[in-house]
């Protein structure tokens, strides 16, 4: 069998076709294939644009340098890598004048992040940070690979979407998330590995907490105690760093959050951005976040449940977050990956979200946009499996077909 690049053009744009029906499609076929060639367009088009604003702009390696590169150097020389005075005098200054300007990066990260970050720091940042963003890029594709995804479209466009670009241009950890879920996922049963997957993922981000979760709902107890007792000898990394940071890191953190904020696409942001009071717009997250996770439970105890309730428990970690990122929402593509791993529609919902690159987070409209895909993704995984997307045809379906 041969397949040659214009038939993988053709199956883009007309799908499979039996070689007896090319000749037959008429109006309907080139309605078909005028549309794929739009959407193809006008994907490769939002796709330029995205790439060209993050290459206008000292953006390059941004999130790596600060929280990563610049906290290995500091290692090395015997120097603390956190910054705990500075966000302090940002939280006060904010708390006086209420205006905030995201774009700082100072390290972050619980230690063991940047303990396993100090290899980047024996070599120049061009050269660290380029290879931070192969294996990331690649840690992703993995990921979605274990999550079952075989069809290179699924793989593509993941990469391609306005989270990934963001991550991966900017050097965050955010894409290799998707390879911790996928390892937890796709090792469910092996308690080791998925404890080990779970355990790291909140080490490296915290934010993913609710997935702590996951053993308990599949009646894992083993796998639950396992990711316990795998967090507190990693916990001895601060040692390494010092002790009294930790006694810092939580204050750390909390100063952090108050600068932030009005930042970030998270539910909470978007409750202040309509005018709730911010202890309000927690308390709504945080139930939210609880919600699904109560959902994801209900999921877990129907037939062939797993994967939704899986899915359901990342989206809550998306839900409950304070702070959430453009580049933290690559992880919707896990759930995605389970519902659908072959292309269907819901692989382009993350793709809205280059329509609106930077919201205005003074505007309730723009800050709508991701909370409004989370809730499309939720409803997709609770209708599951009764009424799975309906998928695009495979390429290699496409390929046989004409062969």
């Amino acid at each position: 069998m041969h397949f040659s690049v214009s038939q993988a053009i053709k199956s883009l744009l007309l799908g499979p076709v039996a070689r007896s029906d090319q000749k037959a499609l008429g109006r309907s076929g080139l309605m078909r294939a005028g549309g794929r060639l739009a959407l193809i367009t006008g994907l490769v088009g939002l796709t330029t644009y995205l790439a060209l604003g993050l290459a206008s702009h000292n953006w390059f390696l941004f999130d790596f340098r600060g929280d990563l590169f610049d906290a290995a150097r500091a290692i090395l020389h015997g120097h603390g890598p956190y910054r705990p005075g500075f966000l302090a005098h940002l939280a006060a200054v904010v708390r006086r004048t209420d205006e905030m300007n995201p774009m700082f990066a100072v390290p972050v990260y619980p230690a063991p992040v940047l303990l396993a970050a100090v290899p980047f720091g024996w070599v120049p940042l061009w050269l660290g940070g380029i290879a931070f963003i192969l294996l990331s890029a690649a840690g992703m594709s993995w990921g979605l690979r274990l999550l079952g995804v075989r069809d290179w479209r699924c793989i593509v466009l993941a990469l391609l979407s306005w989270p990934s670009l963001f991550g991966l241009w900017f050097g965050t950890l955010s894409p290799l998330l998707v390879l911790g879920a996928g390892i937890a996922w796709r090792y469910r049963d092996r308690a080791g590995r998925c404890a080990g997957a779970i355990a790291a993922m909140v080490l490296a981000k915290v934010f993913p907490w609710p997935l702590m979760l996951w053993p308990m709902v599949r009646r894992r107890p083993r796998t639950l105690v396992l990711a316990v007792a795998l967090m507190a000898p990693a916990l001895a990394a601060w040692a390494a760093i010092g002790w009294h940071s930790l006694l810092a890191y939580p204050g750390m953190l909390s100063n952090l959050s108050y600068i932030e904020r009005r930042a970030g696409v998270s539910l909470y942001t978007m409750l202040l951005s309509f005018g709730i009071g911010g202890r309000a717009a927690l308390l709504l997250a945080l139930g939210a976040g609880a919600g699904l996770v109560i959902v994801a439970w209900r999921a877990s105890r129907r037939p062939d449940g797993a994967a939704s309730a899986f899915g359901l428990l990342v989206v809550a970690a998306l839900t409950a977050s304070p702070l959430v990122w453009i580049h933290y929402e690559v992880l919707l593509f896990v759930p995605i990956a389970l519902l659908s791993p072959r292309l269907s529609a819901l692989w382009f919902l993350p793709m809205l979200g280059g329509l609106i690159p930077v919201p205005l987070f003074q505007s309730p409209l723009h800050m709508l946009m991701w909370p409004a895909i989370e809730a499309v993704v939720v409803i997709a995984l609770w209708r599951a499996p009764a009424r799975l997307p309906r998928t695009v045809p495979d390429l290699a379906s496409a390929a046989s077909s004409t062969a």
